[in-house]
């Protein structure tokens, strides 16, 4: 019996990025809790081998355990989109779109750059954010005129976007980062959110579902129905906890897999003192644990924060003990 109390103790061997990750998504113990955080680049740094720099001086400064390729290629109808009715006559676009083919070459760049240093994650915006781009914003309040138009020009961009995102897998990216938005509770009824929105997000997810081993599904914005997206297939939750939405541990036991956030997006991360920064960590890591968590931000952080923030709040998990 002491024997086996003494080995129930011992700590998992020192992991690489790679291994920490997927011992978390496995349901295993890591040597210590991963940790990743992101912004937008700045212009000028935020496309083609300018793209493929800046993620890449990103890792090697930070440090993060996995990494984030951003998608700066905003979807595109194939005529402008002026009033609700025109969401109508909305068709796929196709594979062959410029803003397609310039984020998959970006991937596929970032892919080989990072050569096996860490899993990455490529963003995929849902239909709902994706409409919003091509349109200027004008999703909710088209809906609010011509619902079935509105709803009809969803699931064309769904279409499209799951044929999207099953090419960037190929590209060698280890999962699909799947930004979620259009859930708030004053934005649309539970009953809108259910039978237009929720089943565009599904078109998306279920066809990236098991093809990859780290899609991370991202819930934007805060007062959002997180009960509906309980069923959405994903190996990781991402969500702002905080405000009136569920902390992490409530999310963590309602999500039944394993989560990552923990830190605010705009608050001690970036503009707290690096004591500040590991001793919020620690306090995150006492509430959540270290099982099925990885640390992060409620939603991506300033373009300009620091990144020796970022990097501490990193190396942060590596100096944390469970409480006695």
């Amino acid at each position: 019996m002491a024997d086996s109390a003494v080995c129930s103790t011992v700590a998992p061997p020192r992991m690489n990025k790679t291994e920490r990750v997927r011992a978390v998504l496995a349901g295993e113990q890591p040597d210590r809790v991963p940790a990743s955080f992101w912004f937008h680049f700045p212009e000028g740094a935020k496309h083609g081998t300018a793209s493929v720099k800046s993620h890449m001086d990103y890792l090697a400064e930070t440090d993060v355990d996995f990494l984030k390729i951003f998608n700066e290629h905003p979807y595109q109808t194939e005529f402008d989109i002026k009033e609700p009715a025109d969401w109508g006559r909305l068709r796929p676009a196709p594979l062959s779109s410029p803003f397609f083919q310039s984020m998959l070459e970006e991937t596929r760049a970032i892919v080989e750059a990072v050569d096996g240093q860490c899993l990455t994650v490529t963003t995929v915006f849902g239909p709902f954010g994706e409409g919003n781009h091509a349109t200027g914003g004008l999703v909710t309040d088209h809906y609010r005129e011509d619902p079935a138009a509105v709803a009809h020009g969803l699931k064309v961009i769904a279409e499209s976007l799951a044929e999207f995102s099953l090419a960037l897998l190929d590209c060698g990216t280890d999962g699909i980062y799947f930004s979620a938005q259009g859930g708030e509770r004053d934005r649309f009824s539970e009953e809108q959110f259910l039978s237009d929105l929720k089943p565009c997000d599904l078109t998306v997810l279920e066809a990236i579902d098991g093809k990859a081993e780290f899609n991370l599904l991202h819930i934007c914005k805060d007062d959002v129905r997180l009960e509906h997206y309980t069923d959405y297939p994903a190996n990781a939750v991402n969500w702002a906890a905080a405000k009136s939405n569920w902390s992490m541990a409530e999310g963590l036991a309602q999500f039944k897999r394993p989560v990552v956030g923990g830190l605010h997006d705009r608050g001690v991360i970036v503009d707290g003192s690096l004591d500040d920064i590991e001793k919020a960590v620690h306090t995150v890591l006492d509430d959540v644990g270290d099982r099925n968590f990885m640390v992060g931000a409620d939603c991506t952080l300033p373009t300009d924060n620091s990144l020796a923030n970022i990097s501490q709040a990193v190396q942060a998990t590596a100096s944390w003990s469970a409480p006695a």
